[in-house]
Parts: structure tokens; sequence; C-alpha cells
């Protein structure tokens, strides 16, 4: 959702419980608010509208969001994940800061316990207080805060936790690091009376399927539609959180096929895969936050069909369809897991998940994804205009007509001398097939943008960090790439010519 299509929702409703406007900015009054929501249900503050709903706007927004994480990270007790974001408006820039329900409550604010009462902030009462602190005890017996029984420190992947520590720090997220990860996992509620928690064998455990079977994740490709028996892959994965991510989005890139069209008004070539990996990766990572880890039976599937992608995971989701496809709140079913997966930056902004994932679809020109939402299931269903493993559309005027048989593979297989597969498949040798795919795939963005750096080609392919360094090492190293310009400012990669004498 756009900024500006995200504030005219908010302002469009009154204040309440969960939503609060201030026209400047005042620590003491935000740190007050932002208490009471997580001692509450949550809740969204937006700064820099007037009392009559005009949008005054808010000078130096960037410096100010900042400052507020900071401040805010450091006056409340106990630490808990605020998003501050600046939003544009016009020429206006506000600022919104969002929380869920706090874990941990009670939560205090320079000394004070501060509630939501309707659309005020105030002091909690000893009633509430009482409840907060009965609410917080029944929080203490949820699943991922019980004992996993046998697991000790050497279980656990203890560089995983060493990179959690050092990305919340450098983001601002964590108050100062941990010298030692068993005092990392205490802080976060992971390790509790000389045990680790369920919790913590899904983030951070070398195999967590040891002693939690259900935590795997199934991701297979079948070939042949839903009612036929040939799975072209089919894997089981049985990592920690942030290792699954991983090997789903390896997965992706060896398996979705990529598309290539062209502009019919400039003959532009674009490239991307099927299904927008923006989109994807949300997906995921919705699916592996709020899925409901404590039943024996508990499942996370993900298949590619030959016209669609299905995410299905097992758990309860507290909107309708039609409620994610609006600015929602977020209510994470597992507050710790979330936490973590939020220091480590892959939740970046709070309650807007789904609508990224509705805004890639319709950038890419796709159908909307539908959230079938079952008693015990959420399923996500990507919907693809193209058929995996049939013919891929290629239209450039007259200039390439028909299409390109088969997958990838038979892309690269099947093309003529001279083509970018070609120039790849000639002057890199020793190489996988699925590495020259991947090539082919970071040589072709570049041949349509050249000029570029690093991540604007990550963000166009899809391909992990790790990928992107490799490839494009491979390809300066063969001589079809080179980078030109200041490193710093206002270089970027181009052909060389060695590969575009080849091309012509």
């Amino acid at each position: 959702m756009k900024s500006e299509q995200l504030i005219k929702d908010l302002i469009k409703q009154d204040e309440s419980g969960q939503l609060e406007f201030k026209e400047v900015v005042r620590k003491e009054a935000i740190g007050k608010t932002i208490c009471g929501f997580l001692n509450n249900e949550g809740g969204q503050l937006l700064i820099g509208i007037a009392d009559n709903r005009e949008i005054k706007g808010v000078k130096n927004a960037d410096k100010l969001q900042i400052e507020i994480e900071q401040f805010l990270l450091k006056e409340l007790v106990p630490e808990a994940p605020v998003m501050v974001s600046v939003e544009k408006y016009g020429d206006k820039q506000l600022l919104l800061i969002k929380v869920w329900e706090g874990s941990k409550q009670p939560y205090i604010f320079n000394g004070s316990i501060y509630y939501r009462r309707k659309d005020r902030t105030i002091q909690a009462s000893s009633k509430e207080i009482s409840e907060l602190i009965h609410k917080r005890q029944e929080t203490e017996i949820h699943w991922e805060r019980q004992s996993a029984l046998g697991v000790e420190l050497d279980d656990l992947d203890l560089e995983e936790i060493q990179k959690t520590m050092e990305l919340a720090l450098s983001d601002n997220k964590m108050k100062d690091i941990r010298k030692e990860p068993i005092d990392c996992l205490t802080y976060y509620g992971l390790f509790q009376n000389g045990n680790f928690t369920n919790a913590a064998v899904v983030l951070f455990a070398k195999k967590p399927s040891r002693f939690i079977p259900q935590a795997r994740v199934r991701i297979a490709f079948l070939d042949h539609g839903k009612t036929g028996d040939i799975f072209k892959d089919d894997q089981l994965i049985e990592g920690n959180l942030f290792k699954n991510i991983e090997s789903i989005q390896y997965f992706f890139e060896k398996h979705l096929s990529y598309s290539r069209k062209f502009d019919d008004k400039n003959w532009k070539r674009t490239d991307d895969y099927i299904f927008p990996m923006a989109a994807l990766r949300e997906g995921v990572m919705n699916a592996l936050v709020h899925r409901e880890y404590g039943f024996v039976s508990s499942t996370l599937s993900i298949i590619i069909y030959p016209d669609k992608l299905e995410i299905t995971n097992s758990g309860k989701s507290p909107f309708k369809q039609s409620e994610l496809k609006k600015n929602h709140l977020s209510m994470p079913f597992n507050p710790d897991i979330a936490h973590i997966v939020f220091l480590r930056g892959y939740i970046e902004k709070i309650g807007r998940g789904t609508l990224k994932i509705i805004d890639a679809c319709k950038q890419a020109g796709l159908k909307a994804p539908i959230w079938d939402i079952g008693e015990h299931t959420v399923k996500l269903t990507f919907y693809s205009d193209v058929i995996l493993g049939g013919a891929v559309e290629v239209a450039n005027k007259g200039a390439v007509k028909g299409a390109i048989e088969g997958t990838v593979e038979g892309a690269i297989e099947g093309t003529i001398e001279g083509s970018i597969e070609g120039a790849v498949e000639e002057a890199v040798e020793g190489a996988t097939r699925g590495v020259k795919e991947k090539l082919a795939i970071l040589l072709s963005a570049i041949a349509a943008n050249e000029g570029n750096r690093v991540p604007d080609y990550k963000k166009a392919t899809g391909l992990t960090d790790k990928s992107m360094e490799r490839y494009i090492k491979q390809l300066k190293e063969v001589g079809l790439i080179e980078f030109r310009g200041d490193a710093l400012h206002t270089g970027g990669y181009y052909l060389t010519k060695k590969i575009k004498v080849k091309l012509k």
C-alpha cells in the first residue's frame, strides 16, 4: 500500500484504543502513548496531523525517526519491538509508529505503567496492573515459552545467534550487544530457568527436528498439475527458521522460470521471475512466524504447480481475507519468534506484509493472491500468467518469434548462438547448469539496465546477497561485465565489448 493511501485510510478513522494522532513530536507524550498501546492491544500513532485532521507534516522526519527509535528502545521497559517509519503524503512527511500488543506486560515508561482507555492514555489503575500481571502469567505457558527438554548450548547455531545480535545492534533495535549468546537468549526470554525454550529451538537449533519434528518444512515442485503423481523436486527442510529461509529462497531460484517480456512501446526487455520474489518472501515469512508449531500434526508446505504456488501452514488468522487487504495491526501468534525475526530485519513494517504481497503481485501484472482461512490452516495462493513447464512467450515486435519451449533449463539449451545464455555457456566452464542459469539471469538484468549497482540488480533478480557477490565476481572474471565509474557514488556495471560483439 502506498503511503498516501495508508494516510488517507488512517485519518478517516476516529481515535481509539489502537489509534492516535499528534501534530508535533513530543517524546514524553509519544513514550506514554506507545507504553499504553503495549499494555493494551497494540496500536498506531501518526504524527504530523492536526486536531482537525489537517495534514501538517513533520520537518526533519528522517532524523526524528532515528531519535524516536533510540528513545523508545532506551526508555521502555522491558524492551519491545517498535517500528517507526517515515510516510509521504504529497510534499509532506509524517511519522508512523506501530507496536504489537506487548507479550511481556506490564510495560513501564518513565517509572509509570500506562494504559489505553478508549482513546486516552492514562496511568494504569491497581486493578488494571493486576490484570496485566495475570495476563503475563498466562502468556508464560504459551507453547513457544515452554522448556525444550534435552537441548544443550551445543545444539544451537551460535553463528546465527551472533549474527542476530550484530544486526540488531547495527539497526538500533538492541540497547547494547550481549557478550555471550546465552546472555542474549536469556534477555529475550529464550533461556529460562536453566532450559532453552521451544522458540529458541525453532529459531536457532542446528537441527530443530530432533526436538520438534513438526518444525520441518516441505517444499515441492509438481510438474504435472495437482492430479499428477510426478514431482520434479520434493524436499523436506529441517533447518532452523533462518536456515530454512535460505533453503526456500534457493529452491525458488532453482525452479521458478524466468519470464522475459518486451514492452510494446519501446521494445525494452524486462526480466523477472514468474512470481515476484518480494511477494513470495513476505508470504514465506508470514507462514514461518505465525505458524502454530505447538501441534504435533503442525505442517508448513510450499507447493509449486504449473500455474500457481501455494503456501499452507497450520495456524489461525485473527483476520478475514478482506481485512488482510487493508492496513491492519499485526497480531503475532508467536511473539518471541516474531521479535527475533524483527531484530534480524525480516519484519520491516509491522502489519504491512500482506499489503506488500498484494502490491508486488499487482505491479507484476498478476491476479491478486488469495488467502483461504480455515479453522486450523491458512493457505496463500499466488497465480501465474505463465504455465511452468510449458511455453514462455517472448514478443519483440517480430524480432523474436514463437516461444522458447520449457523452463529456464529448456530455454538455455534451445537459445540461438550469440544469445546471453550462449555467451554464458561458452565463457563459463565447470559450472553446473543451475549456476549457469542464474549467471544468465543476472547478465540479462545488467544488459537491460546497464550502469546500475548491485542493490538494483538484486531487486530485479531476487538473488540473495551471497549469490549476487559470487555471480558478479564470476561474470567479471570471464570478461562479460565490468565496473565503470566511482565505486562509492556514480559507478555501475556494464557489458564488456567482448559480449556486445557476440550479441550482435
